[in-house]
């Protein structure tokens, strides 16, 4: 509870302190094939960075559970944020459940670099690559993670 209490309070932080009028709303195409409803509100929090707050919903096979997460970019190749090229850092947590309700908890931190493109005045593409570091646990199954992992993505989005 106290995990959803600390993203709930940096997402009214980040809208609170909204400088720029630059916003869009992303979803994850590619995920939904896969059983990953992954979606998120990026803004500007001046010239050339943003912040995304992310949600997620898990569904594959017996396994289901939630996500949230924040990352912060620094966009390069223009004084606009939400264009061009970007990296940052990542911060996240999931909850995951089984069928028998055994449940486990992993934390996550990493980077993304990528580029995302304005197409027109409000559709906007963007492919992103990250490298992170997961850790958590499962008190149930009696495990522990702690493993590096990799992403690739493509989230389409309406920009405003």
């Amino acid at each position: 509870m106290k995990k959803i209490l600390l993203f709930t309070a940096v997402f009214f932080i980040g809208i609170s302190s909204i400088n720029a009028q630059e916003q869009a709303i992303k979803v994850n195409p590619i995920g939904l094939a896969f059983g990953v409803a992954n979606a998120g509100y990026e803004f500007a929090t001046n010239e050339s960075q943003t912040l995304t707050i992310a949600g997620l919903y898990y569904n594959i096979s017996d396994v289901s559970g939630f996500g949230a997460g924040v990352e912060y970019r620094f966009y390069f190749s223009s004084d606009e944020a939400l264009n061009g090229w970007h990296a940052g850092p990542s911060l996240g947590y999931v909850s995951l459940e089984d069928d028998f309700n055994n449940s486990a908890g992993f934390f996550t931190v990493g980077g993304e670099v990528g580029h995302q493109w304005l197409i027109g005045e409000h559709f906007l593409v963007d492919v992103f690559a990250g490298l992170g570091y997961i850790a958590g646990s499962s008190d149930d199954l009696a495990v522990t993670l702690s493993s590096t992992a990799v992403s690739l993505g493509v989230s389409v989005g309406y920009a405003w």
